[in-house]
């Protein structure tokens, strides 16, 4: 960072109502991981990730919220096995996720309102304590009201000691008039997912430069306090007919150099020569894959640009998503320049 970007980042510092450094001080960043398995049980990898990186709170998710019919209640889903067996030295932050269309199929306030003491009794069954607890929820025009309206009532029915946080989108951070500012303690500004999935000859969905920086000049001026989380993980994108039919991750990645099943080059869209079930997921014939990645230059880049872009104040940068599968494409040194890039 040159000389004349340091001074005027001071001195915006100075002139902030909201935080007030010496000149000599950096911000502090605290280094973090999200969980987001059902079986919480680390591997020795994980573990040693945790203690390289000096991670201290881990946030984890407990359950999803989904309605399956349109006029289904909403339930949970995908509940997480214990919290029991995570290191006992790990702040743990619950984190729910809830889906819009939940919001979507609520027919009235009181639903919303009802959910929010559901999710919390839900929350208090396999967390009894917890400094913060976090809404994962990409909510859209319609379902603004309802979904503010759930989060004021989980707020009220809160200790007064823990914080509310919720997840924010690039498109909440540039149109905060029309999507609103959620009522909560602070946000969580997801850096990723930021692309166009429908379309198999965009750039790269899960991040790109170009389109990150239109959105970029409206963080320093967004209303509320924002942690930050970037994106270690990998995936293909499952198209058929020109529609997408899913995201293939993890352990159900193919193997798209076997000619057996797959077209060969390509690069990164791998086309399929006959219909097979391949590591669980159901393919026919003339499907296409798209691989993304975030590579280590690229998550460098995604780190120095939203570094450059937040105010400087403390906060957690948290990586996306803590298991061995993604912590096997990176070594500790690219995690250590992108924790260190906040620090």
């Amino acid at each position: 960072m040159n000389k004349s970007r340091v001074a005027r980042l001071l001195a915006a510092a100075f002139v902030s109502t909201s935080v007030l450094l010496p000149s000599c001080q950096k911000p502090s960043a605290e280094a973090s991981f999200y969980f987001w398995r059902t079986k919480a049980l680390l591997s020795p990898g994980e573990r040693e990730a945790l203690n390289t990186h000096k991670v201290s709170t881990l946030y984890v998710r407990l359950f999803d919220v989904d309605t399956k019919t349109e006029n289904g209640r909403p339930e949970p889903l995908g509940v997480i096995d214990s919290l029991e067996r995570l290191p006992a030295q790990l702040t743990v932050i619950p984190v729910v996720f809830i889906t819009n269309r939940t919001f979507l199929r609520l027919k009235a306030d009181t639903e919303a309102m009802a959910l929010a003491g559901k999710v919390l009794k839900k929350v208090h069954g396999l967390r009894a304590s917890y400094p913060e607890l976090q809404i994962d929820c990409d909510w859209s025009d319609k379902t603004k009201a309802r979904y503010f309206l759930f989060l004021q009532t989980l707020k009220q029915q809160l200790p007064s000691s823990t914080k509310l946080t919720a997840t924010i989108r690039l498109h909440q951070i540039k149109y905060p008039v029309r999507t609103g500012v959620p009522p909560v303690d602070g946000g969580m500004l997801m850096f990723y997912n930021m692309g166009n999935l429908q379309d198999a000859g965009a750039a790269n969905s899960i991040f790109d430069a170009s389109t990150a920086s239109a959105y970029t000049p409206y963080l320093k001026s967004y209303a509320l306090h924002l942690d930050a989380a970037l994106p270690i993980f990998r995936w293909y994108v499952h198209y058929r007919n020109g529609v997408v039919k899913g995201l293939v991750t993890k352990k159900q990645l193919p193997e798209v150099a076997d000619t057996s099943y797959f077209y060969s080059g390509g690069e990164p869209v791998h086309t399929l020569k006959k219909a097979a079930v391949l590591h669980g997921v159901s393919y026919e014939a003339g499907d296409v894959l798209k691989y993304e990645a975030i590579d280590d230059d690229l998550l460098l880049q995604a780190a120095g640009l939203l570094q450059k872009s937040l105010p400087i104040e403390h906060r957690r940068l948290v990586l996306y998503d803590l298991d061995d599968i993604n912590l096997h494409y990176y070594e500790n040194k690219t995690l250590q320049q992108v924790y260190s890039a906040f620090r």
